[in-house]
């Protein structure tokens, strides 16, 4: 069998592929969680469906090649509502969100709340490890002893207290120290 001359636009897409691949590997626990709804509903994989919403959306082509940009990917899909009125703050060895919870039992107020902080450059992520709920207004992740320095990429989580309905991930920033 020979080799085949693969095009330049299968080349643009494979290396398309490979960077959103390698952008959500290091969150894949969080994407199997935050896409089982959508994927049970379609009947596919939620890593498949995370992928895919990458490629199509969050892929920019650039001259030196793919590039993701981290505030169109998304780490869940789903129909629950988000919070309100987002306010972070970082501190030394945490990040802290605050977030508008007056309205707290129209929507569920026992919804827990995923803060994630992700480090894209050296592949790794952090949540928070207490449960926290919309009724309480925040949500904290601690940050590591060796980490503190790093700029983090934030995104937001809601499901419900089963943990088995999600809302759309919120993409909330870029922190430095």
């Amino acid at each position: 069998m020979a080799n085949k001359t693969i095009s330049p636009a299968q080349q643009r897409v494979r290396a398309a592929f490979k960077v959103g691949q390698a952008f959500l590997a290091p969150l894949n626990g969080l994407i199997k969680k935050g896409f089982a709804e959508t994927a049970r509903r379609k009947r596919s994989l939620p890593a498949g469906l995370a992928l895919g919403y990458t490629l199509q959306v969050a892929i920019k082509h650039e001259a030196k090649g793919p590039v993701v940009d981290p505030s169109l990917v998304r780490l869940s899909d789903g129909s629950l509502p988000g919070v309100y009125m987002p306010e972070l703050r970082r501190y030394a060895d945490r990040i802290e969100l605050t977030h508008d919870s007056d309205n707290a039992a129209l929507f569920g107020e026992d919804d827990r709340l995923t803060l994630c902080a992700y480090q894209v450059e050296k592949g790794y992520a952090f949540v928070n490890e207490q449960i926290w709920k919309r009724r309480e207004g925040k949500v904290i992740v601690l940050i590591p002893e060796g980490f503190r320095d790093d700029g983090f990429h934030l995104y937001l989580l809601v499901s419900n207290r089963n943990g088995l309905k999600y809302s759309r991930s919120n993409y909330l920033g870029y922190s430095t120290k």
